[in-house]
């Protein structure tokens, strides 16, 4: 069920894993990248899952602001929602990656439980462990 379907982004809830997946398809302004992830932590509380799957390979590099709001304002309402596993797909773009890094090493130690892979259906797989 596709929930949110823009230039930038899909995010839609697979019910097979079951989690809310992140299709960034490009380029997103800082307004983009807020309106993406909260749409997205809204359809992970509505559907009450806590499998997160983020497929990055089109992404663009983040702000340093967008970073800090991660790691300031997402990432606590998102743990506080309920996230406990999230599968990423990384970028193409090596900028993206370095911020993706950046914010993952901002939550170790929080619980949540991340691991990388190489395409969707790995992902997937493991966040039906």
């Amino acid at each position: 069920m596709v929930s949110f379907d823009e230039k930038f982004l899909q995010i839609y809830y697979d019910e097979t894993v079951p989690c809310v997946t992140m299709q960034w398809k490009d380029f997103a302004t800082s307004e983009e990248f807020k309106i993406g992830l909260n749409k997205g932590l809204d359809l992970l509380m509505e559907q009450n899952t806590e499998n997160w799957l983020a497929d990055l390979r089109k992404m663009d590099v983040i702000d340093p602001d967008d970073e800090k709001w991660s790691n300031e304002d997402w990432f606590p309402r998102a743990l506080a929602g309920g996230v406990k596993k999230m599968a990423l797909i990384p970028s193409e773009d090596i900028f993206n990656n370095m911020s993706v890094e950046s914010i993952m090493n901002e939550v170790a130690g929080t619980g949540l439980v991340v691991h990388y892979f190489d395409n969707v259906e790995e992902a997937k797989t493991w966040l039906k462990s």
